[in-house]
């Protein structure tokens, strides 16, 4: 899918390379999500089972989002809402996700987990665009 790109970082010694990567060890993890780009918005995302099990259902017009899972599943599912495709994938602890602008995106809680989502542009709440994927994921 052209508006969706998922990379798994890759468990390496340190130091970190130039692409990431994710070094553990017995003091805990440190993950390089992006190195040399200027980020306008931060934000932690926790995905709790016992809230209601969807977050997402919105797409934005000229945001980029990137999202790093740091702990935990989710199914996630993408719709191009120009061309209609369709993905769907169990994101795990190490993915790292970037969505283009124009694409919707729906989360369901399969185990705790927690994130961060990171975008060069400020947050507009008037960019954000309700599409309703839901009923797709929801079960």
């Amino acid at each position: 899918m052209d508006k969706v790109r998922i990379r798994r970082l890759p468990v390496v010694s340190p130091p970190v390379p130039d692409g990431g990567g994710r070094v553990v060890s017995s003091a805990g993890e440190l993950a390089q999500i992006v190195n040399g780009v200027a980020y306008r918005f931060l934000a932690y995302v926790e995905f709790r089972p016992d809230a209601p099990r969807l977050r997402g259902n919105h797409f934005h017009e000229r945001k980029t989002e990137i999202m790093y899972l740091i702990q935990g599943r989710l199914l996630a599912l993408y719709e191009d809402v120009d061309t209609g495709e369709r993905s769907s994938v169990e994101l795990t602890a190490g993915d790292l996700v970037t969505i283009e602008p124009r694409c919707a995106h729906v989360y369901r809680v399969l185990e705790h987990a927690h994130a961060v989502e990171l975008s060069t542009t400020e947050y507009d709440p008037d960019d954000t665009q309700r599409y309703q994927l839901a009923a797709i994921v929801d079960g």
